[in-house]
């Protein structure tokens, strides 16, 4: 018994520091080009959420991935997360949690058809300028 609750009590995730916005930390990752690093940090958020900002943070999470994937070289990996990532962060308001949206899943959409592009052969160059976040706190 007590070797259960001390499992489950492991288990939990532990709260970011005091002070520290795990979501601005992931966007100041994510913009200093860290894709990898910014995925665990927001993914650490989306674990401890419940509520309507879930589906938007997966959405977050699996464009940091994509741009990760395409970092390594694995297009197929990157094209079908910026897909994915871009679905659920489009039925969220354009301004949600204060981030542009609208501007991050524009550039989404154009670095996806680049992808698809290089996938065909038909675009030679394997370079991307990677989208910045961009957020106003109300």
């Amino acid at each position: 018994m007590i070797v259960a609750v001390l499992f489950r009590s492991l288990m939990v995730e532990p709260e970011p520091p005091a002070g520290l916005d795990p979501v601005d930390q992931g966007i100041r990752l994510f913009n200093e080009e860290y894709f990898f690093e910014a995925h665990e940090v927001l993914e650490d958020l989306w674990k401890r959420e419940h509520g309507k900002p879930k589906l938007f943070l997966q959405g977050l999470i699996q464009i940091c991935a994509a741009y990760h994937h395409f970092q390594n070289g694995n297009l197929i990996g990157a094209e079908t997360l910026l897909e994915r990532g871009a679905q659920k962060m489009g039925a969220y308001p354009a301004d949600y949690l204060g981030i542009d949206a609208a501007k991050l899943l524009g550039h989404v959409d154009q670095d996806r058809e680049r992808i698809r592009q290089m996938q065909r052969g038909e675009q030679e160059s394997r370079v991307l300028e990677f989208p910045r976040i961009e957020r106003k706190i109300q």
